[in-house]
């Protein structure tokens, strides 16, 4: 695991997060002490809902469910 001093840590802050991958740790030191450990958290994945399925489920059909759609999306231009 990486360490660097909280000074060192405060200056170089932007760079040392952009160089970590997802899990790795860098301890943060002060006057040769571990006094925290930064970790960078891995990214996040959004699931996205199965719209198909979910108009299927509720028993609308799938033209209604496009010409819905069509009139939104008509309606933001």
């Amino acid at each position: 695991m990486k360490q660097l001093t909280a000074s060192q840590f405060q200056r170089t802050f932007s760079k040392t997060a952009e160089s970590l991958k997802p899990g790795q740790k860098v301890t943060i030191t002060k006057r040769g002490k571990p006094l925290g450990v930064f970790t960078r958290l891995p990214a996040r994945r959004i699931k996205m809902p199965n719209f198909l399925a979910n108009l299927e489920a509720t028993g609308v059909s799938k033209e209604l469910g496009n010409q819905i759609l069509k009139e939104f999306s008509d309606s933001l231009s």
